[in-house]
């Protein structure tokens, strides 16, 4: 697909960055926006249908996510590379690590039983489920952990860091599999909050991560063209 299929948004000023944000994560993901190509302002507030100031804040998001990147004379989008998908990843494993710890000590109870419900409901959505199911699964478990921690900064540093490997993730390496075996992890690292025991929740939470990493690494590796 071209950028140029872009069409125009019809919403409310307010929803505006959000929505053009939306919008450009799913053109890069689908690459609509294809890997390496400049991005103007100019460009796609007319695409969209919008003034550039909505654009620029997305734009100024995506590149502080790691979607987009400088380049000579404005922005160019990230394009498929294994040490960019392990330094997000590694990144995500350290402080998803931290938000375990934290959540495991501040956790409320109500919250702890979540984490156990939504846990189990990513494995079935695993085991019958659709990938579309597991993933929204999986974000929800996620989601809960990093707001269980208590700490606003690192819970939207971590949002930034899934928003990147998740987006990285679907258009790098769309079929990576092995979705049961990760769901089954959440239920570790759940059970461990749930007890309080924060040494068992941090590394469980950091191995889970890195367990996903080394998969999608691997896929990338298995689909790259040998020499």
């Amino acid at each position: 697909m071209a950028m140029s299929s872009l069409t125009p948004l019809n919403a409310k000023p307010e929803s505006l960055t959000e929505l053009v944000l939306e919008r450009l994560q799913e053109a890069i993901v689908s690459k609509q926006i294809a890997p390496g190509t400049r991005v103007s302002e100019a460009l796609l507030a007319d695409l969209l249908g919008v003034s550039k100031t909505p654009v620029r804040e997305a734009l100024l998001r995506l590149r502080h996510v790691g979607l987009v990147t400088a380049a000579t004379g404005g922005l160019r989008v990230v394009e498929p590379s294994a040490e960019t998908i392990r330094n997000a990843y590694e990144l995500r494993a350290a402080l998803e690590r931290s938000a375990a710890v934290y959540a495991a000590l501040r956790r409320a109870d109500a919250d702890a039983k979540t984490l156990i419900e939504l846990a189990h409901t990513s494995v079935t959505s695993a085991e019958v489920g659709t990938p579309a199911d597991f993933r929204e699964a999986d974000a929800r478990f996620h989601r809960l952990v990093a707001r269980c921690c208590g700490n606003p900064a690192l819970e939207s540093a971590i949002g930034d860091l899934r928003l990147l490997t998740s987006a990285l993730r679907l258009r790098d390496v769309p079929d990576t599999g092995g979705s049961g075996g990760c769901a089954i992890e959440h239920v570790y690292v759940a059970k461990a909050i749930e007890a309080g025991d924060a040494p068992r929740a941090a590394q469980a939470m950091e191995s889970h991560v890195e367990h996903v990493m080394q998969t999608v690494l691997d896929t990338l590796a298995q689909a790259q063209p040998t020499a």
